[in-house]
């Protein structure tokens, strides 16, 4: 009983200091947002930008580098206002009460292995490659070397966005299927993927390793997810009109990454 009693004026002197006890001033209110790796870095660049602005008052927000997935930020909103995104939402994400605010997309590029030598290619001859018209890197001026073709799950977002512009990725035959962006990463810049040739995002690339397409400009759009109850929530709505603003726009572009329109 007595044990019980304690417990109980235990309980009710930490109400009374919750309710009553005054905030701090200068206090704020942290705001995590964790989830998709691929967009870490443009959240980390707008909430530096945001927060410089009188809606951001009151408000610290935390980027972890950490990956928790494109799931895990859809997670996230539900215990912050706000989680990260790695593409857009798929049929049945959109069912689930979330919504998505787009702040950049991430530039998609093809890449090569150390020993191709090529830097630049047209559309043309890329199609060719994937549909088995060209096969050695020699008949674009290349090494005397068969083109050894990476490619991704069909689930995969870069790919899926290729195929917007480049259909014939779709009658492909990869050597190799990666699931991972790492993986990818890691193959181009081996021994054994030394004639490859793939594709992912940009970013996760040395330079050396680019293969300039002209006139290529996906991207994979990344960027917020929150909950639609607090589709009213101040925050939201002073995160969202600073996403569509010129001035978020110009950043976007000074960084390297390509303006959702």
């Amino acid at each position: 009983m007595v044990t019980r009693m304690k417990g109980l004026r235990f309980f009710i002197l930490s109400l009374f200091l919750a309710v009553f006890l005054p905030v701090p001033a200068g206090s704020v209110e942290i705001e995590m947002v964790a989830g998709a790796g691929p967009s870490t870095q443009i959240v980390s660049i707008f909430f530096k930008e945001f927060s410089k602005l009188p809606a951001a008052d009151g408000y610290e927000f935390l980027v972890p580098r950490r990956s928790t997935k494109h799931a895990g930020g859809i997670l996230a909103s539900g215990s912050y206002l706000f989680g990260r995104t790695g593409r857009p939402f798929n049929a049945e994400e959109k069912q689930q009460g979330k919504e998505e605010i787009f702040l950049a997309k991430i530039p998609i590029s093809f890449v090569v292995g150390s020993r191709v030598g090529i830097k630049q290619i047209t559309e043309k001859q890329l199609a060719a490659i994937y549909t088995g018209e060209i096969t050695n890197w020699k008949s674009l001026d290349g090494p005397d070397a068969r083109i050894y073709l990476v490619g991704r799950e069909k689930t995969e977002a870069a790919l899926n966005e290729l195929l917007l512009s480049y259909r014939f990725l779709a009658r492909a035959n990869f050597d190799k299927i990666l699931i991972r962006d790492h993986q990818v990463v890691n193959f181009i810049e081996s021994f054994e993927g030394k004639f490859g040739l793939a594709f992912g995002v940009k970013p996760n690339f040395k330079s050396k390793y680019l293969l300039d397409v002209a006139q290529l400009k996906a991207g994979l759009k990344v960027g917020l997810v929150y909950d639609v109850k607090n589709r009213q929530h101040p925050l939201v709505a002073a995160v969202k009109e600073y996403a569509a603003s010129s001035a978020w726009h110009e950043i976007v572009l000074q960084n390297d990454f390509l303006v959702v329109e």
